[in-house]
């Protein structure tokens, strides 16, 4: 004898239970499978997780035994830090140039590292082990020469659409930047050239989605040998490009800002610049305590890295540095009482490899359950 539950009452049920769980109900019968891989419940199910806070800390890190890349979720609002899941990356070891963009509402958007032309770029989302390659983007070797580009992942909650930006600086300064967008609901890319800035992006650090846009450290010319330097942000509902102040200690130098990193932080922004003079380094924080308001930069710690402590790869919803150490031991860094907690993760020593760690939040979700495909750990992109 059936028993007939009303739809809504089943979908608030369902959306309660765990990831796994919920997967494994579409098995149950033809009308499961037809409400949980449909758009309106995995948009149900992700605003209810974005309303409940329910984000964890992503880390991306590499071993040298095995030979191997994961992706540890963690929890990020307790003091321990601890792991919550661990995932295999989708790529094998044996292609170390896919380099993690940026996550955002459970997708996790990957490329071939910016240096390369043949250029790939996927969206993964480990809870329901679902990766789909997106179309190749229109601005290639082949068609305006070399390049060096930067990647933008984020989300437009207007369009309730993932979008993917792409900033291309071509081989002459004297030519504008080539932009394009591609969005998830159409599958291909459009070119958006006459609102692109005449900034040049680094295309060393990674993108920082805060606020509905991708923000990246940029510079511009001011004078011969002279660069004022400022955050570059692209409003994925308007897509339009607009400029960001920087701290004023990092607004006009004599060259490049160095190894700087911007990272979102709860609802703003923060720079983590790193400070390297032979054996001597220290690392300093700034955080946009009022997210738009030049005035609000705060320059909350500065600290040396004699003590052992190495490079810094992101922040904690608490504050907390999330480091190397020499030993090659991830570590989290208490600024305030200047403590180190080990999250026992021992990584890779090799620089190289070091260069494509990742930190930041991730929020489980459902999104591609109706697309895409089942990757398997032997994959190996070609």
């Amino acid at each position: 004898m059936s028993v007939y539950i009303p739809e809504d009452v089943l979908v608030n049920v369902l959306a309660r239970l765990p990831i796994e769980i919920i997967v494994r109900c579409t098995l149950v019968c033809k009308l499961w499978f037809s409400l949980i891989t449909g758009s309106n419940f995995i948009s149900y199910h992700l605003n209810r997780t974005i309303t409940n806070n329910k984000g964890h800390l992503l880390i991306r890190y590499c071993t040298d035994e095995p030979r191997k890349e994961y992706c540890s979720l963690r929890f990020d609002s307790n003091n321990t830090c601890d792991e919550y899941k661990r995932f295999d990356f989708p790529f094998t070891f044996l292609h170390p140039y896919i380099d993690v963009v940026g996550s955002c509402n459970g997708l996790i958007c990957l490329s071939d590292y910016q240096f390369r032309y043949n250029l790939g770029i996927y969206l993964w989302n480990p809870c329901i082990r679902k990766v789909v390659a997106i179309q190749s983007p229109n601005v290639t070797l082949r068609s305006h020469g070399s390049f060096m580009h930067a990647l933008g992942f984020g989300f437009d909650s207007v369009s309730n659409d993932f979008k993917v930006v792409r900033i291309v600086h071509l081989a002459s300064v004297e030519v504008p930047p080539e932009v394009e967008v591609y969005t998830m609901k159409s599958g291909c890319w459009k070119n958006i050239s006459d609102k692109a800035l005449r900034y040049m992006v680094d295309v060393h650090s990674r993108q920082a989605f805060v606020n509905g846009a991708a923000h990246w450290l940029a510079s511009t010319l001011t004078g011969e040998n002279n660069f004022r330097n400022l955050i570059l942000l692209f409003d994925m509902s308007r897509e339009v490009f607009q400029e960001m102040p920087v701290p004023e200690s990092v607004y006009r130098v004599d060259g490049w800002m160095g190894e700087t990193s911007l990272v979102a932080f709860r609802e703003s922004i923060s720079l983590i610049k790193l400070w390297a003079y032979g054996d001597d380094a220290h690392c300093t924080v700034w955080v946009m305590k009022d997210y738009g308001v030049a005035e609000s930069w705060s320059k909350q710690f500065s600290f040396d890295l004699s003590g052992g402590l190495q490079k810094p790869l992101g922040l904690r919803r608490n504050g907390e540095v999330i480091m190397t150490n020499k030993e090659g031991y991830l570590v989290s860094f208490d600024l305030e009482r200047r403590q180190i907690m080990d999250l026992e993760i021992h990584v890779t020593t090799n620089w190289y490899y070091g260069h494509f760690f990742y930190v930041g939040t991730y929020m489980e979700s459902l999104v591609l359950l109706d697309k895409g495909s089942e990757f398997h750990d032997s994959f190996v992109l070609q």
